[in-house]
């Protein structure tokens, strides 16, 4: 059982750092105390349709954007039940079909740090393992709303980047609970729902997901997880007097409500020090949310104290 939870930690890892932006899930199969991983990934993602409010008919083409994500994932294990983990990345976003305003992007992504305590423990009690993760996030380096460039009447000087933002540009706090099991050391299945507040006017969010983890041998686990996240807020991108109608209102980009349902697939080679992860996603469904697809591979390098 311990080798498993092991080969599920890995997974885990490596898994959260190909999602299309940096976001942290929780996990309760966490590194083994005094060990930890570090993963690099990189993650393309292309997008030509998009859903733009809650009626009308969606998703509706639009110039396209590609985006192309770079990303540094530690986590560490300071006992049998707390672990810590931080992600950072790089990012650029451009228009797939000529030049559209908005303009090309790019930045330092948000950075994510989270503390998980685990509190129930499977092996010991029998039922499902459930833990806790408390993080927080630090706006990244990009330009977010802003007004208009000059094309538009905005201020020429000042060129925002609208819907091809990297984020939201605003740090804040999340809290999530997560239950996982394993079946049969060969299943497992786990669930988490969590809340993300950010500064300002960014709309809160409330997620979920849900993952199921197959270990075919002790070199390959396979994945999937279904990601839900909806939003709070009430502005959509297009009519007025939202963002993007006529042009204009680009400095409330931030505080649009975005919905996202995302499936994504998976597996993880694992190695003697060093594992490969390759990762597709797909965006199902959503609000203010482009149509992404995305492919990402991650190579992770395993520690111990």
């Amino acid at each position: 059982m311990n080798k498993v939870r092991i080969y599920l930690a890995i997974a885990t890892a490596g898994w959260l750092t190909t999602a299309p932006i940096v976001e942290a899930d929780g996990s309760v199969w966490l590194p083994a105390p005094g060990s930890g991983t570090m993963t690099m990934s990189y993650v393309s993602q292309s997008a030509d349709n998009m859903w733009v409010g809650k009626n009308g008919p969606n998703p509706i083409p639009f110039q396209g954007l590609d985006q192309s994500t770079v990303t540094l994932n530690g986590t560490y294990g300071f006992s049998d039940a707390v672990s810590v983990d931080i992600s950072v990345g790089r990012s650029e976003v451009s228009p797939k079909h000529g030049r559209p305003i908005p303009l090309e992007t790019d930045g330092i992504t948000d950075t994510e740090v989270g503390l998980t305590w685990r509190f129930r423990d499977e092996i010991v009690s029998g039922g499902p393992s459930a833990a806790v993760r408390f993080g927080a996030v630090i706006a990244g380096n990009y330009p977010t709303g802003g007004p208009g460039p000059a094309e538009i009447g905005g201020d020429p000087t000042r060129v925002g980047a609208g819907p091809t933002a990297i984020g939201d540009g605003a740090s804040g706090i999340e809290l999530s609970g997560v239950v996982g099991k394993v079946f049969n050391n060969r299943v497992a299945l786990s669930a988490e729902l969590g809340i993300r507040n950010r500064s300002g006017d960014v709309p809160r969010e409330t997620f979920m997901n849900f993952d199921a983890h197959f270990i075919v041998g002790e070199h390959l686990v396979l994945s999937t997880q279904y990601h839900i996240q909806s939003s709070s807020g009430d502005i959509d991108i297009g009519p007025p007097p939202g963002p993007g109608a006529h042009g204009r209102h680009w400095d409330q980009f931030p505080n649009v409500a975005e919905d996202v349902n995302r499936v994504s697939v998976g597996g993880t080679l694992l190695f003697n020090k060093v594992d490969i992860g390759l990762h597709w996603f797909k965006v199902l469904d959503g609000r203010n949310t482009a149509e992404f697809k995305a492919f990402g591979g991650t190579l992770t390098y395993k520690f111990n104290r």
